[in-house]
């Protein structure tokens, strides 16, 4: 098939022989002539040297990465047929958008005839689902009038998980700290934790009087039950704005599962839209599927709650949303009789109400979020 610069000669020599057959200039309708010969006749030379069956071997040495870390991937091609030079075009899908790599592989040693090597760095720079290939193996001609070729080889994966960090606890009574893994007090009972802000529906009888008085401000004690420390993470993959808000959300969550993960705490991950991960999966997984996550704007928040209230309930529950309305915090409030502590994190420009029974974590942006985290009053 001609290329773009063998199109332009062909078009080229086209006007040439009208033109030269119009004003009778021999030599003008002879160049335009050569011009088209020399088009078809690279077409024909590619054509025959084309590769059929070419072998494509791609090594990637990282299957999981993050946003803004290299990957050197390398591509050893063979029985690509013989010809012209030969060309590789890499095709590179992320985020909904799909380019190509175009490599100019190194000529052959001697002892490996027919073997092509190529390699090329991806740096992906957000979080998301990379796909590599299939590898479009072409042949061309010495002046690139044409090129004919065919895809070849496998799709692989590259999954860049969302950044995180380890936060300084967790709402189970479950401390991040660089001696211990874990904090709080024996199994098996409630132990003081923190003081915080009187929220209604608190119990009065929680109320530190002390420290009220102190600071001026009604002030209530904060109790872990050592007993149950499981910890489920929802993430509302709703995103009405997009993908750049998914993704400061899924590295919000990323923060608490990872955080989880190191305090050694099985951690439940599921999506608003339905997926999910078991807490005893490990964080590769986990993160695997915040990879994967892109926008749900038709998922059903209310029956992800529904979900959770017939499961066996029990310990914390963060959901992590960019813009919750009222309704869906009051519906996740309504699960304040199955699991003794909920937490909204909402990860976005707008602040919502509080809500009784919810303590709020809300932050600009994913950049602030672990810093509104470590100093809410429920984490001192």
């Amino acid at each position: 098939m001609p290329t773009a610069r063998g199109l332009l000669v062909a078009g080229g020599g086209l006007v040439l022989c009208v033109a030269g057959a119009l004003l009778g200039y021999r030599g003008v309708l002879l160049l335009g002539a050569l011009a088209l010969l020399a088009v078809a006749g690279a077409s024909l030379s590619v054509l025959a040297g084309r590769p059929t069956r070419a072998g494509v071997r791609r090594r990637v040495p990282l299957a999981r990465t993050a946003p803004g870390r290299a990957v050197t991937v390398r591509l050893t091609v063979a029985d690509a047929g013989r010809g012209g030079p030969l060309r590789l075009r890499e095709r590179v899908a992320a985020a909904g958008e799909e380019g190509g790599i175009t490599l100019a592989p190194a000529a052959p040693a001697p002892s490996e005839a027919g073997r092509w090597e190529a390699a090329y760095r991806l740096e992906p720079s957000r979080r998301g689902v990379v796909e590599l290939g299939p590898l479009h193996v072409e042949r061309t001609d010495v002046l690139g009038l044409a090129a004919a070729g065919r895809p070849s080889g496998t799709v692989d994966r590259v999954l860049v998980h969302p950044r995180w960090r380890r936060l300084r606890t967790l709402p189970t009574g479950q401390a991040s700290t660089p001696d211990s893994v874990r904090g709080g007090s024996r199994p098996g009972g409630l132990a003081f934790r923190s003081l915080r802000d009187y929220v209604p529906g608190d119990d009065v009888r929680h109320v530190h009087w002390r420290s009220t008085a102190r600071s001026g401000r009604l002030l209530v004690r904060e109790y872990s039950d050592t007993s149950d420390t499981r910890l489920t993470v929802l993430l509302d993959d709703r995103a009405a704005d997009g993908r750049e808000r998914l993704d400061a959300t899924a590295e919000a969550a990323a923060c608490v599962v990872a955080t989880a993960a190191l305090s050694r705490l099985p951690c439940d991950l599921v999506l608003a839209s339905g997926p999910g991960v078991d807490g005893h999966a490990g964080l590769p997984a986990a993160l695997d599927l915040l990879a994967a996550a892109v926008p749900a704007p038709d998922a059903d928040l209310a029956a992800a709650l529904r979900t959770l209230r017939a499961g066996t309930g029990g310990g914390a529950v963060v959901l992590v949303s960019d813009a919750p309305h009222e309704s869906d915090l009051r519906e996740f409030a309504a699960l304040r009789d199955r699991f003794p502590r909920l937490v909204a994190a909402v990860v976005g420009p707008s602040r919502p109400d509080e809500v009784a029974g919810v303590t709020l974590v809300a932050a600009r942006d994913a950049a602030e979020f672990g810093e509104v985290w470590d100093g809410a009053p429920w984490t001192r």
